[in-house]
């Protein structure tokens, strides 16, 4: 058996142990005494064997030491253990919907800490819904006997009395009784403002309410608080109208301007303040507030979002957009804005201005194929060409099975002029499109495909292509419905063999019908003009291509330089130099018009043969 020296804990003072082991051998000790005894005796062992950790272990067999005077609890310590663990249990029992053993360890609770009258009103209503409101009115009365400085404890009695006390007048009037006392007593004490108010307005004295309240607002309170919350309670009686609009603005305004003259800087009432003048659309002064403070708080993205709310309500949707793009210049992160400044882009119809906007917030949020693709539209819509091959490359990259985006960047491409990457974009789109996107590989895509490949030079694909472009037709539109789009593909085709000197008849069958689908298409008038021209019927042509000049809504060099050179052959150099001179004054930087005026003034340029009309 291990014997143990006295001492302990409360004493502080050293304490040791010895440990026998057979025959009365010493096992173990105190190791400050080995030492004070090796120091005293050396030479001499006091341990014989190893010793483990079991040896150094502490136990007290039969022996309490009493804990030191710092832990020990006063009697107002040991209440409120009391409480906190009687109301740590009436919580839970509350929860478990055990209202009666929650009501008695909230009754003790109150037993101990009689100041809490904040639980004394929930123990009162616990009580009175489980129909013992004789007990929860002596409980409320009792805790304002307890606390007559608390003015919740008076609210609370006041309140029971005016809930409880079943239309009974004189309950009610005893309500009245104690509150307007409290209101006496406590007078820089809002709630008990709020709480009359309410009682005057649930029994329809209005007119006294507002006397309470203009008297509350003729105190000398510097608390911003005090202010703010008898703001709140002045909306009740001067409620907002539908316009926003308070009844007795006056004195509302000069509530909250209180508020703001005892703020001291305090941003939090000095916002608060600004979104009362924001609800009650007192725009200017909510705008004055928001601006203040992000004067000083620059940071505040969420006061520049209410700027930008109020800004909106006063209807100046350009200070809207001001402000969102200060949010995004702070935090180009923030989708939500950016789609909000296009939103109102979009409804004011400036795609332009709505489009980066757009992009950002798909770049950030990485949005589905639709949405890219809407947005690629869009921007080739608006002749965005450069800015969308940069996007629609991205959203290729991001959807590589997808046709849509080679599809569209066969459209900014094309309007471009950069005819070799669009025919590669035709290609790509053809192969991607399969089954489930076959659609897109329409008439009209093969006819745009074509157009792509005849201006690139590769012309027997070209015409490939067209005829493509033409068959689908005969099969999709068999009556012609397009007429405006056929004759398109008809026109283009006779154009390009024309403009090559191939297939000239040929060529004029197709012109001619597209003539006949459209005949008020100024193009159309200049292709079989040129037509007639290259069959050497000059004067058919000089008669049609003027018809095309006054068809034509914009100038064109093309059909200037064809009725020019229709004129020359005519023997009309005066008229053939004339429009020639509009040919190059619209497109100065086309040397063969130029070159060729120069030929007209000499001259020399080569008579053809005419021949005559069949």
């Amino acid at each position: 058996m291990k014997a143990k020296q006295s001492g302990g804990p409360a004493k502080l003072v050293h304490r040791c142990f010895v440990a026998y082991g057979p025959r009365g051998r010493i096992l173990a000790g105190c190791l400050a005494c080995a030492t004070a005894t090796a120091t005293a005796f050396p030479g001499r062992l006091v341990a014989e064997v190893p010793k483990s950790l079991e040896d150094f272990a502490q136990v007290y067999v039969n022996q309490y030491f009493a804990p030191s005077d710092s832990l020990q609890l006063n009697e107002d310590s040991k209440r409120k253990s009391k409480a906190l663990a009687h109301y740590a249990r009436g919580r839970s029992l509350e929860a478990q919907g055990k209202t009666v053993e929650a009501i008695e360890a909230y009754s003790e609770v109150l037993r101990n800490q009689p100041g809490q009258f904040s639980l004394a009103r929930k123990t009162a209503y616990l009580l009175a819904r489980s129909g013992r409101q004789e007990d929860a009115l002596k409980l409320l009365e009792e805790s304002l006997a307890r606390n007559p400085g608390a003015p919740y404890a008076h609210i609370s009695l006041s309140e029971f009395l005016a809930t409880y006390g079943n239309g009974d007048p004189g309950e009610m009037a005893r309500a009245f009784d104690i509150i307007e006392k409290a209101v006496k007593h406590f007078p820089d004490e809002p709630a008990v403002y709020e709480h009359l108010v309410k009682l005057y307005l649930s029994t329809d004295r209005r007119d006294d309410a507002r006397r309470i309240v203009a008297e509350a607002a003729k105190r000398e309170n510097r608390d911003p608080e005090f202010w703010l919350r008898l703001g709140r309670i002045a909306a009740r009686v001067w409620p907002v109208g539908e316009n926003g609009v308070v009844s007795d603005a006056d004195l509302v305004n000069a509530i909250h301007n209180k508020a703001l003259e005892f703020a001291n800087g305090d941003a939090s009432v000095i916002e608060r303040v600004g979104d009362f003048f924001h609800a009650t659309g007192q725009f200017d002064r909510a705008i004055a507030a928001f601006g203040g403070l992000i004067a000083v708080q620059p940071d505040r993205l969420d006061l520049r979002a209410k700027l930008a709310q109020v800004y909106g309500a006063k209807g100046d949707q350009e200070k809207v957009i001001q402000t969102l793009k200060e949010i995004v210049e702070i935090d180009p992160q923030n989708a939500d804005v950016h789609k909000q400044i296009a939103g109102i882009f979009l409804r004011e119809q400036r795609f332009k201005e709505a489009i980066p906007h757009l992009q950002s917030a798909l770049s950030i949020t990485k949005g589905s194929t639709a949405e890219y693709g809407a947005l690629g539209r869009m921007m080739i819509e608006n002749r965005e060409f450069e800015v969308a091959v940069e996007f629609l490359k991205d959203a290729a990259y991001l959807f590589p099975e997808s046709a849509d985006f080679p599809f569209l960047l066969t459209f900014c491409l094309s309007g471009l002029e950069r005819w070799e990457e669009s025919v590669k974009q035709f290609e790509k789109t053809s192969e991607l499109a399969g089954d489930d996107q076959a659609h897109l590989l329409n008439e009209q895509f093969y006819f745009r495909y074509a157009a792509a490949l005849e201006r690139s030079g590769n012309l027997p694909k070209a015409e490939e292509l067209f005829r493509k472009s033409i068959e689908l037709l005969s099969k999709n539109d068999p009556d012609a419905e397009d007429k405006d789009f056929t004759a398109t593909v008809y026109n283009y085709l006779g154009y390009m063999w024309i403009e090559n000197d191939m297939k000239i008849d040929e060529a004029g069958e197709l012109i001619k019908t597209a003539a006949e689908l459209s005949p008020e298409s100024g193009a159309i008038a200049d292709s079989l003009g040129w037509y007639y021209f290259k069959k050497g019927q000059f004067e058919k042509s000089r008669d049609e291509l003027l018809r095309a000049e006054s068809l034509i809504e914009e100038e064109d060099a093309v059909i200037f330089d064809h009725i020019a050179q229709a004129f020359y052959q005519l023997g009309e150099s005066e008229k053939a130099i004339e429009y020639l001179e509009k040919a190059v004054a619209l497109e100065p930087e086309k040397p063969e018009y130029s070159e060729r005026l120069q030929r007209f003034r000499e001259g020399t340029e080569k008579k053809l043969t005419p021949t005559a009309p069949k």
